[in-house]
């Protein structure tokens, strides 16, 4: 498969008025990939997102990246780490990056946000203690690598986030401001988190966790007719309170919660993306009435689908 290359370092930008530059690719050849992609630049970090299959990126220097597979599946290889790094859907992580090119290989259509950061700007915000101190001794001798030994699992929190600074509308200075602000608190979800599981010496806590993330590949597997709870705890070898606590503490949402999330982040990319009728979307998420579904999809977006899907935005 071919690879679409992107160099950062010739690209030109569109600036504004606050000095944020803006640049997106488009690309609608299917003997090679459909994508769409932006990446908006600040003063300490840059934040990139979109849908792709397969890309490489050149990355003008040394960062910190903040990583977010949001759909799909995504195969990172850096050059100085010894393995590839898979993240499935709904995975995040934190990462080191020192050589000028990480491939990013996507196994389908994949949904990602990123946020390169300079090392300055994490350093400052990055807590005291063995974990983050030991990755800082890796930076300064410039070695790549990956702040924890697994993904963690995107929170409901973090998905509200992400979604924030997707769909953000401001202009100029109070975009800026925007974006900053949203970008520090994804950071501090992230070290948080990964800071608390790495700190449990529970081996209970990491089995759970393990549990849970079977869980969500099996409600992603059955989102069009999803099991019940207590089928799901079967599957997984649970009981069903133990389910219902442990996928709340792990992914900040209920079973149902998150399935309402997937569906709905879903549904907006049937509409907008593959171009299709409210009616079609309705029926390939498994509502078995579309009023149902477009009362949802207005409960969560505050517009109905037909809206959206009009393009009346």
């Amino acid at each position: 498969m071919k690879e679409i290359c992107l160099n950062f370092d010739t690209v030109n930008y569109v600036k504004d008025n606050a000095g944020i530059k803006e640049f997106t690719s488009s690309s609608d050849c299917k003997s090679i990939v459909d994508e769409c992609y932006k990446e908006v630049l600040l003063e300490d970090f840059k934040v990139c997102y979109g849908t792709c299959l397969s890309k490489k990126r050149s990355l003008p220097c040394k960062v910190v990246k903040m990583y977010f597979v949001i759909d799909g599946e995504s195969k990172k290889q850096e050059r100085n780490l010894e393995d590839s790094y898979l993240f499935y859907c709904n995975e995040h992580n934190i990462f080191y990056a020192n050589s000028n090119e990480i491939p990013s290989l996507c196994s389908e259509r994949c949904q990602i946000l990123e946020v390169s950061l300079k090392p300055v700007f994490f350093e400052k915000y990055a807590p005291d203690c063995d974990l983050f101190d030991g990755f800082r001794k890796q930076m300064q001798k410039d070695i790549s690598c990956f702040v924890g030994d697994c993904n963690y699992p995107i929170t409901a929190e973090m998905h509200a986030i992400i979604e924030e600074v997707i769909n953000c509308q401001r202009k100029g200075h109070y975009r800026k401001m925007f974006l900053e602000s949203r970008v520090l608190k994804l950071l501090m979800l992230q070290m948080k988190q990964i800071q608390d599981c790495m700190e449990q010496v529970d081996l209970s806590v990491f089995v759970n966790l393990k549990l849970m993330n079977q869980a969500r590949d099996l409600i992603e597997k059955r989102l069009k007719d999803p099991l019940t709870l207590s089928d799901l705890a079967k599957q997984i070898g649970t009981n069903e309170c133990s389910l219902k606590k442990g996928f709340k503490k792990v992914f900040g949402t209920t079973v149902f919660g998150y399935i309402q999330n997937i569906k709905m982040r879903k549904a907006k990319d049937l509409l907008l993306i593959q171009k299709m009728l409210v009616n079609e979307v309705s029926d390939y998420l498994g509502y078995k009435n579309p009023q149902h579904f477009s009362t949802a999809f207005k409960k969560k977006y505050g517009i109905s689908p037909s809206y959206l899907k009009d393009g009346k935005l």
